[in-house]
């Protein structure tokens, strides 16, 4: 028989130490929980968040927080409901506890991860199968990452170095179009390395140099660029021209040429320090060995034309054009033939495996997918690879960088890094740790053996699946009204996973349907939203016992978002009874300006009686303003970072839950006045 929550819990009084788990939520943000870390997904909750909510939500009032925070089987008996699974952080952490667990998420990608997230405790040993993949495979490739220096010395490539090549739309001159002339630097060493503005060739040169002479005679200012903040200069007649339009002009797929690479002399025998490692112009050998991977791969595709997925990229319902408008149509073009045989030989191999193995071996590939692309930046002051993703949108990259993937000990994003990220979350997994509530290290804790799990790709508004008045606790983190389209990020993994079956192939030929936010933020985009919303809020009000919680998290400064999901909840007879504000963001403090968001709401309800028309009046929204210059104000007074956006985006919450206490007041008294006449 299942376990009722207690009547009044600590989340229902808000009983939580949030300074303390807001200290312990901003180490996460520096250091992400292993657990999470086989797959890239964009956005997700801390774990600190999903645990303290899911601890407190089944803690009599009255207990201790700290007590139950490291207890392993308050959730035993109980079933937890995520309806927007997104990264999976609410459905693994609850699984931790014990609980029965239901996912859905409109995302196949999404889906995929967390699904996979929930099997990290049973992960076989992948050294066997990765040992095997480095055999067959790594040393298939080995040779085109093989090269010689100058003077002919054996090097082993880390890093080759792209540019784009461009034509003058005036003067029909070709030049290459670097973004800034210096690629890499090392202040340590008070160097720095530089790409002659004329022949791009690679000069080496103190960090406090202002010009830098090449043997071809051109001077160059290292801070410079020909495409300085995507704007192209032509250095032959100074015109100038938009790299984006420069792209929708010439309607052809960017053309990157080797002009750098930065080599190993020890054949990745062990950590390389930064000093060892050189960065030099490209020479013939390099071009060579690339030239012969381009020739391996299209022999291999003339007698297997579907080595590689299609991946069509979808031109409907996109908000971001940018991938179409620099020529792109499909996902293979943003792979040089290298990576492509790379990945070609790799997905053939892993195919060749079974059961949890493959499916863990897939898991990693995909994730190495935005370290192995020419959507990848370099850090020139670190000395590494920026992924694809880094921040949330595809970024054209003029002067992309490409990675040797078979590197075990050098290199950021290799396939065996992407092995063991999967190998870390098992592990953490498997001897569970949570942060200690001072001093900041981890205290071991022992989990629940985890009950029934069933996540899938599916739309909120459909949950047919689940019986009615069988879920305690729905634990979720809604779309937010001001939309990411994480489908059109997500899609970049669909061709890939489609062909290893963890998601359906036609899942990967379009955008999901069904998508509860728009990239309009019109009136009537907030309408829609607010509809389609109260939809899913009518399933989740349906599947929860009459005593059940739903809580979710939730972030909107112009306060649309907030009233689009009051609406909603009023229509669907779900009523917030609390608000306060959880730390939710990891972003450094120099990203942030007065009106970011740091503090995500965290809003508890329970269910109701649905309402007519809805709307927050102004005595609420005061109300709601006042309440948050307090919370600000103890929080600002605890040491904690908060912005005027902060106090803005709590203001909405606090006036949300307001109004529907009013209202309550209001129907309350004129149920009693009906009794009394």
């Amino acid at each position: 028989m299942s376990r009722r929550l207690p009547r009044r819990s600590l989340l229902d009084c808000g009983d939580l130490p949030i300074a303390q788990l807001a200290r312990i939520a901003m180490r996460e943000g520096v250091r992400p929980r292993a657990a999470y870390q086989a797959h890239k997904w964009f956005a997700r909750r801390f774990g600190i968040t999903a645990r303290a909510l899911l601890v407190a939500a089944a803690a009599p009032a009255g207990q201790s927080f700290w007590r139950a925070f490291y207890q392993a089987d308050s959730w035993v008996d109980r079933t937890v409901l995520d309806p927007f699974v997104g990264g999976g952080v609410m459905l693994l952490e609850a699984r931790r506890l014990g609980p029965k667990v239901h996912g859905v998420d409109i995302e196949p990608v999404a889906a995929a991860i967390a699904k996979f997230q929930t099997q990290l405790r049973e992960l076989p040993d992948l050294a066997p199968a990765l040992e095997r993949l480095i055999a067959v495979v790594g040393k298939k490739m080995a040779p085109f990452y093989e090269t010689k220096d100058e003077s002919g010395n054996p090097e082993t490539l880390l890093h080759a170095f792209w540019v784009q090549r461009v034509q003058c739309h005036k003067c029909q001159q070709p030049f290459d179009a670097h973004p800034t002339f210096r690629l890499a630097w090392d202040e340590a060493a008070g160097k720095q390395w530089i790409a002659c503005r004329a022949c791009s060739q690679l000069l080496s040169c103190p960090l406090s140099a202002q010009r830098v002479t090449c043997p071809c005679g051109e001077v160059t200012q290292p801070e410079s660029g020909h495409a300085v903040r995507g704007e192209l200069q032509c250095p032959h007649c100074d015109a100038r021209e938009q790299l984006i339009d420069y792209a929708r002009r010439t309607q052809t797929v960017p053309a990157f040429r080797i002009f750098a690479v930065e080599t190993l002399r020890n054949r990745d025998v062990g950590r390389v320090p930064q000093n060892q490692r050189r960065l030099r112009s490209s020479n013939a050998t390099d071009l060579r060995v690339y030239a012969q991977a381009q020739r391996k791969l299209n022999s291999l595709l003339r007698r297997q034309p579907t080595l590689l997925p299609a991946g069509s990229i979808p031109t409907k319902g996109r908000s971001d054009s940018r991938l179409l408008s620099y020529g792109y149509r499909d996902y293979r073009q943003l792979f040089n033939a290298r990576q492509q045989l790379h990945l070609a030989l790799l997905g053939l191999a892993i195919e060749k495996e079974e059961g949890a193995v493959r499916h863990a071996l897939a898991i990693a590939f995909s994730d190495h997918l935005t370290t192995n692309n020419m959507m990848c930046a370099y850090a020139g002051g670190w000395r590494r690879l920026t992924p694809l993703f880094s921040i949330r949108a595809y970024r054209h990259i003029a002067r992309p960088v490409e990675l040797n993937p078979w590197l075990r000990n050098n290199g950021r994003g290799t396939f065996p890094n992407a092995v063991r990220s999967v190998v870390r979350a098992a592990a953490a997994l498997k001897a569970p740790t949570e942060p200690a509530q001072r001093g900041g290290g981890i205290k071991s804790v022992m989990d629940s053996e985890p009950g029934e799990c069933d996540i899938r790709c599916g739309d909120a508004r459909n949950l047919s699946r689940i019986a009615s008045k069988s879920v305690h606790l729905v634990l979720t983190d809604p779309p937010y009204f001001d939309y990411i389209s994480y489908s059109e990020l997500g899609h970049f993994f669909t061709p890939w996973l489609a062909r290893f079956g963890l998601i359906k192939p036609r899942l990967a030929k379009a955008f999901p349907t069904g998508q509860l936010a728009s990239a309009a933020r019109s009136h009537a985009a907030e309408r829609q939203f607010a509809r389609k919303l109260a939809r899913a809020f009518q399933e989740i009000n349906r599947v929860c016992q009459d005593e059940g919680r739903v809580v979710f998290t939730f972030q909107n400064l112009d306060g649309r978002g907030w009233h689009a999901i009051a609406v909603a909840m009023a229509k669907a007879g779900i009523t917030p009874v609390r608000t306060f504000p959880f730390f939710g963001d990891s972003s450094a403090s120099l990203h942030k300006h007065a009106q970011s968001i740091s503090w995500d709401c965290v809003v508890v309800c329970r269910l109701g009686k649905p309402m007519g028309e809805f709307s927050i009046g102004e005595v609420a929204r005061e109300s709601g303003i006042e309440r948050a210059k307090v919370w600000c104000r103890e929080l600002k007074a605890k040491g904690l970072p908060v912005t005027k956006g902060d106090e803005t985006n709590i203001g909405h919450a606090c006036a949300m839950v307001a109004e529907f206490a009013f209202r309550a007041r209001i129907r309350h008294r004129s149920v009693n006045a009906r009794h009394t006449a």
